[in-house]
C-alpha cells in the first residue's frame, strides 16, 4: 500500500496543476419518481492512471479521492493483480483514504457532498441526494479486522448515519453495497456522504476503492421539466 500512497503523494503537484472542469450531467425525475444516476468515473480523462475528480461532478465535490485507472501502465509493478477489479465498470473508478493530495494531509475521512445547493435548485433539483448502491473495497491485503465505516449527513437528522462493515485478511473483490437492505434503513435526503477505512487499535488509515455509486435526486415541484435532462444519466459509459 505504500507504493499506491508514495504514487499519489509524487503525483500532487500534477493535480494541483490541473484545471478543473465541470461535468454538468443530470437525472431526470418526475416528482417523487425514482430515476437514478451511476457515477462510474469512466469519463474522466486520466494521465499515467490517475486524476483529479472534476468540481461539480454529477452535482457533487469529492474530497481525498483521486480517479485511478488501475489497468493503466504506469501502475505496473505498483498495484496487485488482485486489485484490477476494484474498476467494477472499467476503466476507472475511485481510489479514497483520509490522505488528501491537494492539501498534504490527512482529513477525516474521504467524502462526496452536494456542491452547489443553490445551482441544484435553479436547474429544478432538489439539493440533497438518495445514496442506494455502490461496490467497495480494501485496497492490496489489509491486516484483519480492517474496517470500513459509511456516514450519511442530512440536513434532517443532527446524527448521521452509519453502517460499516468488517474485511478479513488477504484480497477481496469488491462488495456491492445496498445501503436500504444492509443497514435497515433508507438513506435519504443526503447533502454528503463520508467514507473511511481503518485498522488496528489505533485506527490506522487503508486505502480503499469505490465504483459505480448509485444515486437519486428528486425533481422540484413546479419546475419546467425541460430544464431537466429527459433519461437516465449514467457517468459515464452505459
Amino acid at each position: 500500500m505504500e507504493a499506491i500512497v508514495t504514487f499519489l503523494t509524487a503525483c500532487a503537484g500534477f493535480f494541483n496543476s490541473q484545471k478543473s472542469h465541470s461535468n454538468n450531467a443530470m437525472a431526470s425525475h418526475s416528482y417523487g419518481v425514482s430515476n437514478t444516476t451511476i457515477l462510474n468515473f469512466d469519463d474522466i480523462p486520466t494521465i499515467n492512471g490517475l486524476a483529479r475528480v472534476p468540481q461539480d461532478y454529477g452535482h457533487l465535490i469529492f474530497s481525498s479521492y483521486n480517479v485511478i485507472s488501475p489497468r493503466d501502465p504506469a501502475f505496473d509493478g505498483q498495484i496487485s493483480g488482485n486489485d484490477l477489479n476494484c474498476a467494477v465498470s472499467p476503466p476507472n473508478a475511485l481510489i479514497g483514504s483520509r490522505y488528501d493530495a491537494d492539501q498534504r494531509t490527512k482529513s477525516v475521512g474521504a467524502y462526496f457532498r452536494i456542491y452547489n445547493g443553490t445551482s441544484m435548485i435553479e436547474d429544478g433539483l432538489y439539493p440533497y441526494f438518495s445514496l442506494l448502491n455502490f461496490n467497495i473495497k480494501p485496497m492490496d491485503a489489509p491486516p484483519p479486522r480492517t474496517t470500513i465505516t459509511i456516514k450519511g449527513y442530512s440536513s434532517t437528522d443532527r446524527d448521521p448515519l452509519e453502517w460499516h462493515v468488517d474485511f478479513d485478511s488477504g484480497y477481496h473483490l469488491p462488495l456491492h453495497v445496498k445501503m436500504h437492505e444492509f443497514s435497515g434503513v433508507a438513506w435519504d435526503q443526503l447533502y454528503g456522504v463520508e467514507i473511511l477505512a481503518d485498522f488496528g487499535e489505533d485506527a490506522l488509515d487503508w486505502e480503499f476503492c469505490v465504483d459505480d455509486i448509485e444515486l437519486q435526486f428528486f425533481k422540484v415541484a413546479g419546475k419546467d421539466q425541460e430544464r431537466v435532462s429527459p433519461a437516465q444519466a449514467v457517468l459515464h459509459g452505459g
